[in-house]
């Protein structure tokens, strides 16, 4: 259980921030859950009514006092202890309902919400918002006054129409309440008043008095729970992380007798780790995937800032552009010195994957906990090796080289993924494993798996079923991985004394192109030979080279003496440079690192000047 240790230690850290609604994202307290409202009621404090509105849906969550068992409800009846949907605490609403079994279950509903009110009004943790909610409520008269304010809409039979507020049927319409006082700076919001949740929080623990056991996590003998909460991912909403409801099929699988004897976990533990993962969820998690979604979360456990694992890595005021292989290096080794000024080198990272197994199960896929120096150690590590040239254009469309790590989800999209229109699309089944495997890459110092490597490296030799911008970035991408896989030490600038066969037939296959290109003009859009016959180059090189060479004839002859030249002498001194030893195996296929002298020729030509007589022309 130490993933749930870590949260609740997280809790104790962070509890000074608990309730506070000033925050972007709030930490629950004890006793309390995030929800979203569709609607507000404004009473008096003398529990009569003044006005409903609905609620902005893109407003943020609020915080709701709950019960155990309210809080992880999916079917029965189970009162939340303030906040609820008009099913619970209209006492009127079954008046308004055709069907006869859920009129009997509203009334069923409001008598559990309405008692359980009254008990929390009747202790010694009363609050004066409670005692005005309550005399309005059991006057049973809240859907007439929703109705007169034109909320709610009847049909000429005097039932409900099939309308919603904010996306939701009348009976799951959350509300929150608003209790005007005459005190000069109370706080009227409910949600708001810390002085309610921790009422309600007392008032709550005064209640439990299930059976006491020793606590895993605390340590010490505490009320136990059995039920936890769930909606920790929202999307995954009805998903909990931790259960033992199952008593005949597949918990316990002939291990335990009894759910105590696998984990004893208290209330207060689990509400604490609970919601320090919600919160943590809501705030910095990453979400990989559309529909079927995985969500990572890396923090510290006392709250000080921490890098995403696959972030930009940007630094305040730090310069973003980084035009050569050593500035990126010198920016990065700023970035860390940066984030080593906010970290100490013992601080806790801790990063846990979350999916949801089933609807209603949810599973820790990925967990790990590093020393801060050592995760900032293998960040910088995976961006100095895991780079390369990406191109992009200024606002006035002049091309430049930008030096980048690219993104997993870039990599896994461009590894395993399909062109459609303008994008490049993966099955989200597909995402979330391959980006689960590179982060083992990262963060665990595992060497880059091979398949993926041998892949793009295939889909960066097979240029015409991508468009130019895609097949731009994938090429860039699958070099970065060749380089990872290399060591990372190799240069990215055009290595003139590599006599490696694979690299050099990549110059050969750059320079082809890039003259074609340039014998056809601008106006020419369509692919060159040497970019149709990318994919039988890299299979039968030699072979395939003579094909190519061909073709090029009679573009050369259209290009000037001294362009002409220039490329036909290129291409003689690559060829010269193919060593003896690789005579006899020239039609072998290609390594992934032709790729690099294929990238790093046609760059350097694109951004060459002619010295010869075109010399005002650019590639």
């Amino acid at each position: 259980m130490s993933w749930m240790n870590m949260l609740y230690q997280t809790y104790e850290n962070n509890k000074a921030v608990a309730g506070k609604t000033n925050e972007s994202v709030s930490l629950s307290v004890i006793a309390h859950m995030s929800a979203n409202s569709q609607l507000e009621v404004t009473i008096d404090e003398k529990g009569e009514f003044e006005s409903a509105k609905r609620v902005d849906k893109k407003g943020p969550k609020i915080l709701i006092p709950v019960t155990e068992a309210s809080a992880s409800r999916s079917s029965g009846i189970a009162p939340h202890a303030l906040n609820d949907t008009l099913s619970y605490i209209a006492g009127d609403f079954y008046e308004y309902v055709k069907d006869e079994k859920e009129k009997e279950q509203s009334k069923r509903k409001f008598e559990a919400y309405i008692k359980s009110l009254q008990k929390w009004k009747e202790s010694e943790f009363s609050h004066e918002k409670v005692s005005a909610i309550y005399q309005y409520l059991s006057k049973q008269s809240m859907m007439k006054d929703l109705i007169d304010c034109k909320i709610v809409k009847l049909d000429e039979n005097g039932v409900f129409v099939e309308e919603k507020i904010n996306g939701q049927s009348y009976d799951k319409v959350m509300v929150r309440f608003v209790v005007r006082s005459i005190v000069a700076g109370s706080v009227d919001r409910t949600w708001e008043d810390e002085s309610l949740m921790e009422a309600y929080t007392n008032f709550y623990l005064s209640t439990q008095n299930g059976e006491r056991n020793i606590c895993f996590i605390m340590g010490e003998e505490e009320v136990i729970t059995n039920n936890h909460p769930k909606g920790i991912i929202q999307s995954s909403y009805g998903a909990k992380l931790v259960s033992g409801n199952d008593k005949e099929n597949f918990t316990y699988r002939g291990r335990f007798i009894e759910v105590e004897d696998a984990c004893t976990i208290s209330y207060e533990a689990s509400q604490k780790a609970h919601s320090a993962l919600t919160w943590l969820a809501a705030k910095q998690g990453v979400t990989i995937g559309t529909k079927d979604k995985r969500t990572y979360i890396c923090w510290n456990p006392k709250g000080k800032e921490t890098p995403e694992i696959d972030s930009e890595f940007e630094f305040e005021n730090e310069e973003k552009i980084a035009y050569t292989q050593e500035e990126y290096k010198k920016k990065l080794y700023r970035a860390v010195q940066g984030y080593k000024e906010k970290l100490d080198d013992n601080d806790d990272i801790v990063i846990i994957g979350l999916d949801a197994a089933t609807t209603g199960r949810l599973s820790v896929i990925y967990y790990n906990e590093l020393k801060a120096s050592d995760f900032l150690s293998r960040l910088k590590n995976w961006k100095e090796t895991c780079n390369w040239y990406f191109t992009k254009f200024t606002p006035e469309k002049k091309l430049y080289y930008e030096v980048e790590t690219p993104s997993v989800e870039r990599i896994v999209k461009y590894t395993f993924g399909t062109e459609r229109g303008q994008y490049i699309e993966v099955n989200d089944k597909i995402l979330k494993e391959q980006v689960q495997r590179i982060y083992y890459c990262i963060l665990d110092g595992m060497p880059l798996p091979k398949d993926i490597v041998y892949t793009i490296t295939m889909r960066a030799s097979n240029p015409m079923i991508y468009s130019n911008s895609n097949y731009e970035k994938l090429l860039s991408t699958a070099c970065a991985l060749i380089k990872k896989d290399k060591g990372g030490n190799i240069s990215m600038v055009l290595d003139t004394e590599n006599t490696d066969r694979s690299y050099l037939f990549g110059r050969l296959l750059a320079v082809a192109e890039v003259a074609e290109k340039i014998a056809s003009g601008k106006e020419v859009t369509r692919p060159t030979n040497a970019t149709r016959l990318q994919t039988a180059f890299v299979n039968r090189p030699f072979f395939t080279w003579s094909n190519i060479k061909s073709a090029l004839s009679p573009y050369m002859q259209k290009l000037n003496r001294g362009s002409r030249e220039y490329y036909e002498n290129l291409m003689e001194e690559i060829v010269c440079m193919f060593r003896e030893e690789d005579m006899d195996k020239l039609n072998k296929g290609l390594e992934p690192t032709y790729l690099l002298g294929y990238y790093a020729q046609r760059k350097e030509l694109r951004t060459k000047k002619e010295t010869v007589e075109n010399k005002e022309e650019k590639i």
